[in-house]
């Protein structure tokens, strides 16, 4: 996995695209299974945390858009 940071590309955008791209491949979760035993509910908490905060993101983004 890896991300090319552009010319004129800000380096803060480079390194959401590759949280995006590791969030995408699952990496964070497969690492935590096996570091630790984790509870089924502590996973789902962080699942529905990860969505909140994208849903923030695109509520934000589409209410930027519209001015």
């Amino acid at each position: 996995m890896a991300v090319i940071v552009h010319q004129n590309e800000n380096i803060d955008s480079a390194l959401k695209r590759l949280h995006r791209e590791v969030m995408r491949e699952k990496i964070l979760e497969t690492l935590r299974l096996k570091q630790y035993r984790t509870k089924r509910s502590e996973f789902d908490i962080e699942k529905r945390r990860e969505w909140a905060k994208m849903k923030r993101r695109r509520r934000t983004a589409t209410r930027r858009a519209r001015k």
